[in-house]
């Protein structure tokens, strides 16, 4: 077997001398040989600049998965954006398009001129609250009063003709004999018994609010919650849940059939925050469609009745006589 040359043996140290491997005598052993032999410098330098390229080629290896990881990053997050974006145009469209029927379903019950409205409430002194609506053809009839057990107390008797006089309404008080003309500023219009019947802004204040309608319709999904239930009503109806309100609505008519806490109130025992009682408002709504008569809606006779009469507007004028605005 030859003996190696202190060349060869140099060469065959150079791959770990570049690796900065070698122990110190034989890290100096190659250097010394280095610095008297071209052949093996040349090597050293080959070597080096092979072990460059290999190291160039892997951090561009290695640049270019970070850069495909990267990519692929972007692509996901991306993607969950657009797969979130869906998700809520679905939610926010589904909950839109429900809220949109009901309210045209609404106007369509109001097309006619012909319609009885009965809303009974629940009272905190356990009596029940009754508010009975006749309406035909512009005029209309008011019957409000509250009962509890056999004792009625009745509430004035509000007549009203919306095409003649939109700005009169009479308040007839049967047991005292007396009847109250008052005179408003705004009109009463139809549009109005339809917004008090409507759960949603209906296009009826479309132009009350002005530029502002539009934009608190598409506001209305954010702020309700949408289920279904049947219990109580035998088939299914919506529930609209405003946090501290609810609100069962027909989803055939877009009616409302009860709603659920519109006043609440709780007594507590002494300064502490423990409730004693706690009272929350329940109503329930009736309809019926083109069984009103004009008997129903007309206008008694207010014979031997005292009379009295009260204009906003006149009132309003006189206010501003006696208390000017400074201002001016």
């Amino acid at each position: 077997m030859e003996k190696k040359t202190e060349c060869e043996i140099v060469q065959d140290l150079l791959f770990s001398y570049v690796d900065d491997v070698l122990n110190t005598e034989s890290k100096k052993l190659v250097e010394k040989h280095l610095t008297e032999c071209q052949k093996c410098q040349e090597k050293l330098i080959e070597i080096q600049n092979e072990k460059n390229q290999q190291e160039q080629n892997q951090k561009t290896q290695i640049d270019y998965l970070k850069k495909i990881r990267r990519k692929n990053k972007i692509k996901s997050f991306l993607w969950a954006i657009l797969i979130l974006g869906i998700l809520f145009a679905s939610w926010y469209l589904y909950k839109f398009s429900i809220i949109y029927k009901i309210t045209r379903k609404v106007e369509e019950q109001f097309v006619g001129e012909n319609f009885y409205i009965e809303e009974i409430s629940n009272c905190e002194d356990d009596s029940l609250f009754y508010n009975k609506t006749w309406y035909k053809d512009g005029k209309f009839k008011v019957v409000s009063y509250r009962q509890k057990e056999e004792e009625i107390m009745q509430m004035p008797t509000r007549y009203g003709n919306m095409r003649e006089n939109p700005r009169e309404l009479y308040f007839v008080y049967e047991n005292l004999k007396e009847v109250r003309k008052e005179i408003f500023i705004d009109e009463g219009k139809k549009e109005d018994v339809i917004s008090a019947n409507s759960t949603f802004l209906s296009n009826a204040r479309k132009e009350e609010f002005g530029k502002y309608y539009m934009l608190m319709k598409l506001g209305e999904p954010f702020y309700v919650k949408i289920s279904t239930d049947h219990k109580n009503i035998g088939r299914l109806y919506y529930v609209f849940d405003f946090g501290e309100s609810k609100k069962w609505v027909d989803m055939n008519t877009g009616l409302p059939i009860m709603s659920f806490g519109a006043t609440s109130s709780t007594e507590y025992y002494g300064t502490t925050k423990i409730p004693k009682s706690h009272f929350e408002s329940i109503s329930e709504y009736h309809y019926e469609f083109e069984t009103v008569t004009d008997e129903d809606v007309q206008m008694p006779s207010f014979e031997g009745y005292k009379f009295t009469e009260y204009d906003q507007q006149e009132e309003l004028n006189r206010l501003l006589e006696q208390y000017p605005n400074p201002n001016k």
